[in-house]
């Protein structure tokens, strides 16, 4: 849906895009436990069925402590799949 703007459940294109916001505390995920400041997500959400995605936008300091936590457990980046 982020990239296609289809619905993968329906096939439908009234696909709408809510960008996160930091404002809005519906839109975070805390990420205190590992010393970080909330994620914030992006909504996609189908139009037609309701079906909804949700994505991280991914911050600098996110990015550097997801490698460190990769790196640490021997994690290779397929493993989440």
């Amino acid at each position: 849906m982020r990239y296609t703007h289809q619905c993968p459940k329906c096939h439908s294109y009234n696909v709408v895009e809510v960008k996160g916001s930091s404002i809005n505390q519906y839109q975070k995920i805390p990420l205190n436990k590992w010393n970080l400041k909330n994620a914030i997500l992006d909504r996609y959400i189908c139009v037609d069925c309701g079906y909804t995605e949700e994505f991280v936008q991914l911050s600098d300091s996110f990015r550097k402590w997801a490698r460190k936590a990769l790196r640490d457990r021997n994690f290779r980046h397929d493993d989440y799949v």
